[in-house]
């Protein structure tokens, strides 16, 4: 087994080419994907375009045909919205056709997707968790409460005077 050989002494602050940063591409930035909250600028919040990428994509990715999940929105609001309509929703060229929040609600069921709650969670800062993974969000901060309640007895006793 052959020894690595030690790194000459260098002047400090000086670089060394066997010295390079090592990038960590499995843990990621932490911080990346922290939701931000859309700026809260005059005339920033027009999203037509997004609204209607994200219902695009939504269709493209559902397991149904467009006529299926008009017919099941359709069924789901008890009143009829044609593909024709979805069409519409789904053109960035009319900024006329935005669903209404209830159409928003159904088309996310009937897609199986939640491509409308995400894209308003992400508008407000905010990321959605469906079902179970609601309850690993609770119980980390569960623990966080545990950790904190620990450190605030561990200063009481320490005020008191006694051993922890």
């Amino acid at each position: 087994m052959a020894m690595a050989k030690p790194l000459p002494l260098l002047a400090k602050n000086k670089w060394h080419p066997d010295m390079r940063r090592t990038v960590d591409n499995l843990s990621g930035d932490l911080f990346a994907n922290i939701p931000q909250a859309h700026p809260f600028t005059p005339g920033s919040w027009n999203f037509r375009g997004e609204i209607a990428h994200a219902m695009g994509n939504a269709i493209t990715a559902s397991d149904k045909d467009i006529y299926q999940i008009s017919a099941d929105i359709s069924r789901l609001l008890g009143r009829e919205v044609s593909a024709n309509t979805l069409y519409k929703y789904t053109s960035e060229a009319s900024d006329k056709h935005i669903p209404n929040f209830e159409t928003a609600i159904a088309f996310d069921a009937a897609t199986g997707q939640l491509a409308l709650l995400n894209l308003f969670a992400e508008k407000l800062g905010c990321r959605v968790l469906p079902g179970k993974e609601t309850l690993f969000t609770e119980l980390g901060r569960l623990e966080q409460m545990k950790s904190e309640i620990a450190r605030q007895e561990k200063a009481i006793k320490k005020l008191l005077g006694e051993k922890s």
